[in-house]
């Protein structure tokens, strides 16, 4: 699993420097929905509400976000769906500092992994938004120990959740190998300059590690809308670039556009896609907190 060194390698930039290219509502960190969007913030909100509908986010419920970013999704579960509460957990200290700036009463976060979580009460829905991604590390993988951890990702969901609880997932995977030497450096810049200590998971491992715990209720594969989505990012940084360079340094602000175009080029020749699943419990009895 990546650790909390290797997420806020990435994560905790500045929030002023990420604030520069994501959206302005939501601060999503993720693949946006491109189906019926023109702009990036209609793309994030289709993203939040299709994964609030996969984990059937209602009104009083209470929800657990796994990897919860800035903290937009648990805002519009309570503002949009009704939500009485949502917390969040994340490895980022810049994403725990902008939530708790943000004062919500109803809206909290921990500085926690997801094994690490014990909750006083079960959640009545669990949303998980580009963290599974970052459960098994390289080297985990290469000693094939991926589906143990991932089953223990989805044991944990079932623990602290209710019996009927759905888990709304968002997870880039990997769809092939690269083919040729621009897919194999951009595959290498990725794992290397990126996401150091994570590595992707197969669509097979969503459906081998959730097996007897959850059936999958709905899938969607929009690899196509992440490309874009970058190439939106990618946009609004080069357009911010002299102030971002000046604020940030040229080192930071060229890893970043390196970093957009070699992912929307990933996505684009299919080597990674972006799934979307809806999970329903199977089991209706004996889902306990410890």
């Amino acid at each position: 699993m990546a650790t909390a060194k290797d997420i806020q390698f990435h994560y905790d930039v500045d929030n002023a420097f990420y604030a520069i290219f994501l959206d302005r509502e939501f601060r999503a960190y993720s693949c946006g929905v491109w189906d019926e969007a023109s702009t990036l913030e209609e793309a994030q909100r289709a993203k939040i509400d299709r994964i609030c509908r996969f984990a059937a986010v209602e009104k009083n419920a209470s929800l657990l976000d796994i990897g919860c970013g800035w903290g937009g999704l648990m805002a519009h579960a309570i503002n949009a769906y009704g939500a009485r509460s949502a917390h969040g957990l994340t490895l980022s200290n810049d994403q725990i500092a902008h939530i708790a700036a943000e004062a919500s009463p109803l809206v909290t976060a921990e500085l926690q992994s997801w094994r690490d979580h014990q909750p006083q009460c079960l959640y009545d829905a669990i949303t998980s938004v580009g963290a599974f991604e970052h459960f098994v590390s390289r080297a985990e993988r290469m000693a094939g120990r991926q589906l143990e951890i991932y089953r223990d990702f989805f044991a944990t969901c079932r623990r602290v959740s209710t019996p009927s609880a759905c888990l709304g997932l968002q997870t880039i995977v990997t769809s092939r190998n690269p083919t040729s030497l621009q897919e194999a450096r951009d595959a290498r810049y990725l794992l290397d300059k990126v996401f150091p200590g994570s590595a992707l998971p197969t669509e097979a491992d969503i459906h081998a590690g959730s097996a007897g715990l959850y059936e999958v209720d709905e899938i969607r594969r929009i690899g196509k809308d992440y490309a874009r989505t970058l190439s939106c990012w990618r946009a609004r940084l080069l357009d911010q670039r002299e102030f971002a360079t000046g604020q940030f340094g040229v080192a930071v602000v060229d890893h970043y556009l390196r970093y957009f175009e070699a992912a929307a080029r990933s996505f684009e020749s299919g080597v990674t896609d972006l799934v979307q699943v809806s999970l329903r419990p199977l089991l209706t009895t004996g889902t306990a907190l410890p």
